[in-house]
């Protein structure tokens, strides 16, 4: 069963769409609580509270105790829903109600009727009535349920009643003062119904409260149609507050008064307005048709309600803001205000003073005009020369061309930098001219006609305008601006600095290297002469003539190779 819902929902949802305000509604059982006693007959409602969203379809299984309670019947009278993709049946064997129903407009509101479940109790115990299948369709075209609270209800059933299902009154017992004169006109608050001069779309149990004198003895209440009614001059004990079963739609009236030793004071009287049912559904109808090049195109529209009436209308034109037009002097004609080319829902709702809606929707498509033509645009500017970038092409006749200067970047996205409106002529043609944006890029325009009435075309993008600092150096195809030279300069000293550092440290390598090889030669010399010494030395001290010759020829030969080895090595070194 529960997939056989869900399937035919589901074909609810493609036949009826509309644009939804919220994401929370409630459905619930009202009373939410009662007692009763077997063999009696007790009436249960199936409401939804949508919380200011609009719906247009809801399903729910109801279970029971079949061994507490069986389904005498179910009424539809009253119900906010036209018609049902399954008719509300119930089994008693089963102890099981389902329903599926919508209407073809959206309506809203706090106790919006679905459904009367007349019920019999066959036995005592508690009989808890639970939802645990149900959906709310908001009435957005996308069939998003909005269901986020169901409450059920608990009856008690007793095989004699010992609490009625709306308390007595609780009783003070007190010994009143005396008076000297009669007592003073209560003071009545209604917490369901705060403010007495407003309609409500809320019907439940509630409770009046006021306060006791210290005179007072005695308490009259009544409540029903009449505004200047009197309650009877019998008390009915004393007590603070008193509980009522709920309203049904309409204006009633609460009535109280005191007594004290005197006699029966002043009737307060108390206003009580509830409404819990939608306006009546209504059409909407373009006057110009659903497919206009009108911008700003007139809907016809208008409905009534036949208790606290029409306070106003509600627009949403596709995700926009809320219009609300007031019914003061309202024809049922609303101009829109300028649409863009495209389409878009258009949303109406009619809300009563008591905060029901019920609405109805169209789709629009607004044609574009023609488009304008872009025959020229510089491709290429510097930021710093001052030239203007130029463009110029063809449109409608005496039309406005909406231009706008946008700078790319990153991931598709852009900044505007400049919009300017030209006209074009009789002819069609259009000129201007911007100022080279100050920042390097890659730009485009961006140009839209619009017409006398408003009316606009889809835009069309220029080719790509590449902004870049005038160049200073040109090498071939190559050109640097200042940015760009003001870098290659860097890198040329870079290059220069850090080859000068190689260089040194590569010579010092060498020069290290040949101061190293020449003093080990010296060294040898060195050596060599010292050994020639020594043997010069030697032979002066012997008596033989030959040994000195040679011992000075040597030293001699030494002395020569020493001097042009040293010119050599200095040679090395400088070179």
């Amino acid at each position: 069963m529960k997939h056989k819902h869900i399937l035919a929902l589901f074909g609810l949802l493609l036949i009826f769409s509309f644009a939804g305000l919220a994401d929370a509604a409630t459905i619930f059982a009202s009373p939410s609580s009662l007692d009763a006693k077997v063999g009696d007959e007790i009436i249960m409602d199936i409401k939804i509270d949508s919380e200011g969203a609009g719906f247009n379809a809801a399903q729910a299984v109801i279970r029971f105790p079949r061994e507490t309670l069986e389904v005498v019947s179910l009424e539809k009278t009253g119900s906010s829903f036209s018609f049902w993709l399954e008719e509300p049946n119930f089994s008693n064997n089963d102890g099981i109600i389902s329903f599926i129903g919508g209407t073809p407009y959206g309506v809203s509101g706090s106790s919006i009727q679905i459904l009367k479940i007349f019920f019999k109790t066959r036995g005592t115990g508690q009989a808890e009535l639970l939802l645990p299948e149900a959906a709310i369709t908001a009435s957005d075209g996308g069939g998003t349920n909005i269901l986020s609270k169901i409450s059920g209800a608990l009856i008690n059933v007793l095989p004699e009643i010992s609490r009625p299902s709306v308390p007595e009154p609780q009783q003070i017992t007190r010994i009143p003062t005396a008076a000297a004169g009669l007592p003073a006109k209560p003071e009545i608050s209604i917490p369901l119904y705060p403010d007495f001069s407003r309609w409500y779309n809320i019907s439940n149990i509630f409770t009046a409260r006021w306060s006791l004198p210290p005179d007072v003895s005695g308490v009259s209440t009544a409540i029903n149609t009449q505004p200047n009614y009197v309650p009877i001059a019998v008390s009915e004990g004393l007590f603070e507050e008193k509980t009522f079963e709920s309203l049904s739609d309409g204006v009633s009236y609460f009535h109280i008064r005191f007594r004290n030793n005197i006699g029966w004071g002043p009737v307060s009287h108390y206003h009580l307005a509830v409404d819990t049912r939608p306006p009546a559904a209504f059409e909407v109808v373009s006057l110009g048709g659903l497919f206009t090049d009108n911008p700003s195109p007139t809907l016809n529209f208008q409905t009534t309600d036949a208790l606290s009436g029409i306070a106003e209308y509600q627009i949403r034109i596709g995700v926009g803001d809320l219009i609300r037009i007031s019914t003061d002097g309202f024809d049922g004609v609303f101009k829109l205000p300028l649409q863009a080319p495209g389409k878009r829902r258009v949303v109406i709702r009619a809300v009563d003073a008591a905060g029901n809606g019920v609405e109805n929707s169209l789709m629009l498509e607004i044609l574009p005009i023609d488009s304008p033509v872009i025959a020229f645009i510089t491709s290429e500017s510097f930021s710093d020369n001052g030239t203007p970038l130029t463009i110029n092409g063809t449109a409608l006749a005496n039309s406005d061309v909406l231009l706008s200067a946008r700078r790319l970047l990153r991931n598709d996205k852009h900044e505007i930098t400049v919009q300017k409106v030209v006209r074009a002529d009789e002819k069609g043609r259009w000129e201007s001219a911007f100022d080279v944006p100050p920042k390097n890029g890659d730009y485009i325009v961006v140009a839209q006609s619009r017409d006398d009435r408003g009316a606009l075309s889809l835009e069309v993008v220029s080719d790509e305008i590449k902004v870049r600092s005038k160049p200073i150096i040109q090498i071939g195809f190559v050109r640097l601006g200042k940015g760009g030279a003001a870098l290659f300069l860097l890198l040329i000293l870079v290059a220069g600095f850090g080859g000068g550092i190689w260089f040194y440290r590569r010579r010092q390598e060498k020069l290290a290297f040949r101061v190293g090889f020449t003093e080990s030669e010296i060294t040898k010399i060195f050596k060599l002469m010292r050994e020639d010494v020594e043997l010069l030395s030697n032979a002066y001290q012997t008596p033989t003539p030959g040994d000195d010759e040679y011992a000075m020829k040597r030293l001699r030969e030494n002395i020569q190779k020493m001097e042009a080895y040293l010119k050599k090595g200095v040679e090395k070194i400088k070179g």
